[in-house]
């Protein structure tokens, strides 16, 4: 599949995934959360307006500050999964008024399982290029302007800001849920980042250089650094290779090497930040 196939599918499903965590889930376990999707459901519990239908009023301002910075591709996607989700959210709660999958008793599990509910479908969709609208937009315009700073970690921080709202007309109890689903989902988005698009920069020294080079500049489509190195036990003088790729680029880059040189050393670490010229060859938050 393409790029532009997998974004697609990550749309879909992160849209119907959303959707069913806001009706089946988080609504019938009456817990708070953070964003437009947290006004809308302090709003439904004072004056019993529909949420999906108060989230779509709620974000057309955002989505004109949304559109203004993040130009018009985003905008559309995001607007698209807004009403389709919003409405879906109605439909589903008007469909199944009385039907919660979790215990509605039991909060914590309530929480720990719409963090975990929330993070996969909200990864997926700012994976496929687009977004629940709402403080997300305002997330992706921060993280425009500050590269260094985690999406998940902004999100974490917008949230205490409808909180305050969210414990008059809920009650305290509700916001000390919605913080524990919050840091859930934080950790949930970083988790599908780093095993879906995460980076490793591995070392090989080797004799066949030449070869490793001209396989991983072609199939694996990465650039290497090459520098000269001296064995310190063997003083044999042989090539130290530096090549960073993705993470799911790791087992073609082992079949190269022990196709052309079995006996080379390989090293592999983490990486938790690039600049400069580094082109993601997957999906990313």
């Amino acid at each position: 599949m393409n790029t532009k196939s997998k974004q697609y599918l990550m749309l879909i499903g992160g849209t119907v995934l959303y959707s069913l965590y806001a009706s089946l889930l988080l609504t019938p376990a009456k817990i708070g959360t953070g964003g437009v999707l947290g006004i809308a459901l302090s709003l439904h519990s004072l004056f019993n307006f529909k949420i999906g239908i108060t989230s779509i009023v709620l974000n057309i301002p955002l989505f004109i500050f949304g559109f203004k910075f993040l130009g018009r591709k985003f905008a559309i996607k995001s607007g698209i999964i807004v009403l389709f989700s919003s409405l879906m959210i109605d439909y589903i709660s008007s469909l199944l008024p009385n039907f919660s999958i979790l215990p509605i008793n039991d909060k914590l599990t309530s929480a720990i399982f719409c963090g975990v509910v929330s993070g996969i479908s909200m990864a997926m969709l700012f994976m496929g290029g687009g977004s629940t609208g709402g403080f997300d937009i305002s997330a992706k315009v921060f993280r425009n302007k500050f590269k260094n700073v985690q999406l998940s970690h902004i999100l974490l921080i917008q949230d205490f800001f409808v909180y305050v709202f969210v414990g008059i007309v809920m009650g305290p109890h509700s916001v000390l849920y919605a913080l524990i689903m919050s840091f859930i989902r934080s950790k949930t988005i970083d988790t599908m980042q780093e095993g879906i698009a995460s980076s490793r920069q591995c070392v090989i020294i080797c004799n066949n250089y030449e070869e490793i080079i001209e396989e991983v500049n072609t199939i694996l489509g990465r650039g290497v650094t090459v520098l000269n190195a001296t064995g310190g036990f063997s003083h044999n003088n042989k090539k130290f290779i530096y090549v960073v790729v993705q993470k799911h680029q790791i087992t073609a880059l082992r079949l190269i090497i022990k196709k052309i040189d079995p006996l080379a050393f390989v090293a592999v670490s983490p990486v938790n930040d690039i600049l400069g010229n580094y082109k993601q060859k997957s999906l990313s938050v």
